[in-house]
């Protein structure tokens, strides 16, 4: 089987079953792209998560066997992403684009919820395949833009809303995030849902992983040397920010940059996003405020890493301001619920202070 690798309406390579043979426009491939690579590398990374229970009904509904069928997997979802234009049709197929893309509420519920009203059994347009992540998540299109509606736990909920919370106080480039809660007429049963905005704007701009780039190293030390100039300072702030908050969860599919649609150019980081397991979500966030942590550490064995923060270390005020922000906007949010905030703003603070602390001491030593 022969296949067009597209951007858009253009094709930008050529593959077979045996990978990619022809590259036609390299400035707005992947980055990843290359003579003989095959095609599962790229599409892995724009495949639902087979671990997922409800991905396992979307597969019954889109009739899909199984989804290491590489063939059937470009044939039912043709590795469309919301947040890019690439995708993938067989040599003989002149598909339209923007019809494979089009939003089906049936196909979003039975991926968020496992079932849909409905049932009518349309499976037009955007079919979730290429909705990456481990937790029940759908895009939904709402008034001329794209929403991702993601399920979680009461812990991983509070947890990304008030890392969001903080840093938008701290005037951080992150993504947009709201919580929705709704009852179900049926059940009577009410769910709480976090909401996401498509930051590519229905993807007037390319996002691209990390992992397209730097495979699974997710490694400061790694990253770093290989990021364009413009991208280290968000880079390390972002690396700072998931010590703050404890977020173990930037692997490479959680960071990435944003491209020039039309010439492929990288335009910036992305903004920073999936907060859903740090801080309270998995425990109680600890440091040792002699030793810091395993945050701390790989922060500041990292030259690159020290350097940047000394200079664009936020203001120990502002932190403070930002985690009372943090609490007032999440206790808006969860009226029902009242969380202990002390514990993470000691935690917050504490991590800020052992940073600090230990950058003047590098300063001191150096001069």
């Amino acid at each position: 089987m022969n296949y067009k690798i597209m951007h858009k309406s253009d094709i930008i390579a050529l593959a077979d079953e045996n990978g990619i043979n022809e590259i036609i426009n390299k400035s707005l491939c992947p980055a990843c792209f290359a003579i003989g690579m095959p095609l599962e590398i790229w599409l892995d990374n724009r495949s639902v998560d087979i671990h997922r229970s409800h991905s396992r009904k979307l597969f019954k509904a889109l009739r899909l066997r199984t989804p290491d069928d590489i063939e059937q997997v470009i044939d039912i979802g043709h590795g469309i992403s919301i947040t890019d234009n690439w995708w993938i049709q067989k040599a003989d197929e002149e598909l339209d684009y923007s019809s494979l893309k089009q939003y089906n509420e049936e196909i979003a519920d039975i991926a968020l919820y496992g079932s849909s009203a409905s049932n009518s059994g349309n499976t037009k347009g955007y079919r979730e395949l290429g909705t990456v992540g481990s937790y029940e998540k759908a895009w939904r299109y709402i008034k001329g833009c794209w929403y991702m509606f993601k399920h979680g736990n009461t812990q991983e909920l509070i947890s990304e809303y008030y890392s969001y919370q903080f840093l938008k106080s701290m005037d951080v480039n992150v993504a947009e995030y709201e919580i929705k809660h709704t009852k179900s007429e049926e059940t009577g049963i009410t769910s709480t849902i976090i909401i996401t905005k498509d930051f590519t704007n229905n993807a007037a701009i390319d996002f691209e992983p990390f992992c397209s780039y730097y495979t699974d190293h997710d490694e400061p030390e790694y990253i770093l040397p290989r990021l364009e100039e413009k991208l280290i300072k968000p880079y390390v702030m972002m690396v700072f920010y998931d010590a703050l908050l404890h977020n173990d969860d930037r692997h490479n599919q959680n960071a990435g940059v944003l491209r020039n649609s039309s010439t492929g150019e990288i335009i910036g980081l992305a903004p920073y996003f999936d907060y859903n397991l740090g801080l309270i979500s998995t425990g109680v966030p600890r440091i040792d405020d002699n030793k810091g942590n395993v945050f701390t550490e790989s922060f500041l064995a990292n030259e690159v890493c020290c350097n940047v923060l000394k200079d664009e270390l936020p203001d120990r005020d502002t932190i403070i301001n930002s985690i009372s922000t943090a609490e007032r906007e999440t206790d808006n949010a969860f009226p029902d619920i009242s969380p202990n905030y002390d514990l993470i703003k000691d935690y917050i603070i504490r991590t800020y202070d052992f940073l600090d602390a230990k950058l003047h001491e590098r300063q001191r030593s150096s001069d």
